[in-house]
């Protein structure tokens, strides 16, 4: 992107969990961002989310390279990386599911294209306003989305860690919603696992986009505050900054 500088920061903490199943791209030269956090415990989630990291920069590389658009670009690299977890899952001893959430951010040239499946959000700060970009694949959130929940009785709901979509999901057979944007300078892209945004609220990124003009010490910071705040879970994030 020509008129814009960007930077990006990055950061990922076991937390209390005995092994750390999210994985991150950070990729400034290829302008590939990702944030997958691994199902099914153990070296399932590992082997879930390692094989998102492995194989959807590479797609996307290829694609673009083959001058597809950043839309087919996304929906590709996504759809190969959960076709690969799909097989590797029919490979495995046990009989235990295995998969992973992803976010995912491309740029090219003035564009930036976000897509997720799971409930890894991407959000972007820019001034005052905060916008997720993506929604949450829950059973909760879908059910706020029909009106069946009020937002309050989905946080206490059982459903809410209970996800519907995600890489490696079996019934999962539609696409992935993309969503493209035009970069301002100033703007904040911050692409978390639920680790983070289970802890990190909306003021708490309006605030720190503005305070912390290194996107590496704020990513440093989110997932801090996310740890001192309680989450028990793997916590990661990537910021992206546009300057």
């Amino acid at each position: 992107m020509p008129d814009l500088d960007v930077k990006v920061g990055s950061c990922s903490a076991q937390g209390k969990r005995s092994n750390n199943e999210d994985t991150f791209v950070a990729d400034l030269r290829e302008h590939v961002f990702l944030v997958a956090d691994g199902m099914g415990g153990q070296e399932h989630g590992e082997l879930a989310s390692g094989l998102a990291k492995e194989i959807i920069p590479k797609v996307v590389r290829h694609s673009l390279a083959a001058h597809l658009d950043g839309t087919t670009a996304v929906r590709r690299a996504l759809g190969e990386a959960h076709q690969a977890i799909l097989q590797a899952g029919k490979e495995t001893a046990s009989s235990r599911k295995m998969g992973t959430t992803a976010v995912l951010a491309v740029q090219q040239e003035d564009q930036v294209w976000v897509a997720g499946v799971g409930d890894s959000p991407a959000y972007l700060v820019r001034g005052e306003l905060v916008e997720q970009l993506t929604i949450d694949h829950t059973v909760a959130d879908a059910l706020v989305r029909s009106g069946t929940f009020t937002a309050d009785q989905a946080k206490n709901s059982p459903w809410r860690n209970r996800l519907y979509r995600f890489l490696g999901c079996q019934e999962m057979t539609d696409e992935p919603d993309v969503r493209p944007f035009t970069p301002q300078a100033g703007d904040r892209l911050v692409l978390a696992s639920d680790g983070l945004s289970g802890f990190v609220n909306a003021d708490d990124l309006r605030e720190g986009a503005a305070r912390y003009a290194d996107p590496q010490v704020w990513a440093d910071f989110l997932v801090m505050l996310a740890l001192e705040r309680g989450s028990s879970d793997n916590v990661t994030c990537v910021v992206v900054a546009f300057g």
